[in-house]
């Protein structure tokens, strides 16, 4: 277990992304949804094929799965990895961490993220 906290991680996801600072705050300070903004964020940047905003959300999300507390792991995985949309884009999966790569096929082998058809 690491020892960063939701509030660093959230300083540096506000400094990092600060267009998305507005719907952050509007997350009542839990930080499953404060993190479902930076998922969702990170989804439409796949869909549009940004790699620079796609590596700076999977830059972030596993440096803060790495060396985060348990509440930073358990929500990156639970409202991050498993909700990305990887399917359509091995580009982007290319471009995911190993650690974020080892917890999205475990959530796939458990039913919880999409089989990705290229990794068959």
């Amino acid at each position: 277990m690491g020892d960063l906290h939701r509030s660093v991680f959230l300083k540096e996801l506000k400094d990092t992304f600060p267009d998305l600072i507005s719907e952050i705050n509007a997350q009542y300070g839990l930080l499953h949804l404060e993190i479902s903004v930076l998922a969702d964020y990170a989804r439409r940047a796949i869909a549009a094929g940004a790699k620079k905003d796609v590596v700076s959300c999977f830059k972030l999300t596993e440096k803060y799965y790495r060396d985060g507390n348990d509440q930073l792991r358990n929500a990156i995985g639970v409202s991050f990895v498993e909700h990305l949309d990887l399917g359509n884009a091995q580009w982007a999966w290319d471009l995911l961490g190993p650690v974020l790569k080892s917890i999205y096929l475990q959530l796939a082998d458990a039913g919880m993220a999409k089989p990705l058809p290229y990794l068959r």
